[in-house]
């Protein structure tokens, strides 16, 4: 709900809506040559992460995608200490 009208959840906030984010999908076609790249500058993702990555997002739409980015961001580090 914060990601499609903020104010509906807090008033006084000025973070714009991101509506779209529910209807647009992801086909994942982009994916693995993504994670290739992403990999290239450290992240480590295995060859079967990679392969499996269209299949995995495939119909999914930006604003799954998005929270899962989202709920995913320091697990890395916490899990590295």
């Amino acid at each position: 709900m914060h990601l499609i009208n903020p104010r509906d959840v807090v008033p006084e906030s000025n973070m714009p809506g991101f509506p779209w984010l529910a209807e647009n999908t992801l086909s994942g076609e982009l994916t693995p040559k993504k994670m290739e790249v992403m990999r290239t500058l450290g992240v480590p993702y295995s060859d079967d992460d990679i392969s499996g990555a269209a299949a995995a997002v495939q119909g999914k739409t930006e604003m799954e995608a998005l929270i899962a980015y989202l709920q995913n961001l320091g697990t890395a580090l916490s899990s590295r200490r």
